[in-house]
């Protein structure tokens, strides 16, 4: 079920419509700002300026309010990650499934050269089975980190929903020297997944890794990116992002922005949106409980007397 927000802003500037598929019962509860970079603009003068759009996800009543989570750990598992490495990532995994609950639902997947998958998607309904799986995780060879994130998808794709927070959970040391390797590929299949409403978190550990890679593969789909500079950060890095997982209370929100007659909108900042005349389609992935997620837009407004307002 869809839920509509209109409101008329700054002096009719903008005008405003916010649509989004709640999650939860308290879905609905996103609280929605408008403010304009300069209040005071000059007059006679043809100026741009920029309008930020603020959502804010209200405050969760309880962990039974959240949706349920469907997502696939990927660990690397390549011969680099011999040692303290590997024991504190199967750790920080097993940390993780411990926050997970019956309703939601878990798969974890494994690579070096080759990908395995250690857990197919299962409901969390043996934690004690799902962590032991985990502790037989052993290094080997090479980084197929394309083939992973690939394969950890497919399971989440056994149990896409709207109603579910679909999410891959990237852990890599290493390039990737197995298959597609470049930061575009990484970038196209980040992209691909977004559309299909799954978004990949990437955790880069020590400074072997590719960054470039890792953040466009994060950002393409609308996920987190961490850099770990000793594995020692592992545990709290994954309990700072399953807490983002377990806090979503809104997803595939549409922000519609609708400029009144002379105001043209130029471009919009740092996400990915649609201008069409006077109209702005942008939309947004998922929105956290007491996290805010913002559209910046930037403006040109025509020149205008000394002391008058928009109508």
């Amino acid at each position: 079920m869809k839920s509509n927000n209109r409101m008329k802003t700054l002096g009719g500037l903008v005008a405003l419509l916010m649509t989004l598929a709640p999650l939860a019962a308290n879905a609905a509860q996103v609280q929605l700002e408008v403010a304009l970079g300069n209040p005071v603009l000059l007059a006679n003068e043809k100026q741009t300026t920029f309008v930020k759009v603020g959502l804010t996800g209200f405050a969760m009543q309880s962990n039974e309010d959240r949706p349920p989570v469907n997502v696939a750990i990927v660990l690397d598992r390549s011969g680099s990650m011999s040692g303290d490495k590997i024991e504190r990532a199967k750790e920080a995994a097993k940390m993780a499934v411990d926050r997970l609950s019956p309703k939601d639902i878990v798969s974890i997947v494994t690579y070096d050269h080759t990908v395995n998958v250690l857990l197919p998607a299962t409901k969390v309904t043996d934690k004690g089975y799902i962590k032991n799986e985990i502790s037989k995780i052993q290094p080997g060879g090479n980084t197929a980190l394309f083939a992973g994130v690939s394969k950890g998808a497919g399971e989440v794709r056994k149990f896409l929903e709207d109603n579910r927070v679909n999410r891959v959970i990237l852990l890599s040391d290493g390039l990737a020297n197995v298959g597609p390797s470049s930061p575009g590929e990484l970038a196209n299949l980040g992209e691909s997944l977004a559309k299909e409403g799954m978004a990949v978190t990437t955790i880069g550990l020590g400074l072997g890794f590719n960054e470039d890679l890792m953040t466009q593969l994060a950002f393409k789909s609308e996920g987190n990116h961490y850099f770990v500079a000793e594995e020692a950060e592992l545990a709290k890095v994954f309990n700072t992002e399953f807490g983002d997982v377990l806090s979503v209370v809104a997803q595939d929100v549409v922000v519609d922005i609708d400029c009144r007659e002379g105001i043209r909108p130029i471009r919009i900042l740092d996400r990915e949106g649609n201008i069409d005349g006077q109209t702005v389609k942008v939309k947004l992935p998922q929105i956290y409980s007491n996290q805010q997620k913002y559209v910046l837009l930037e403006v040109e407004i025509p020149a205008s007397e000394e002391g008058s307002t928009l109508p």
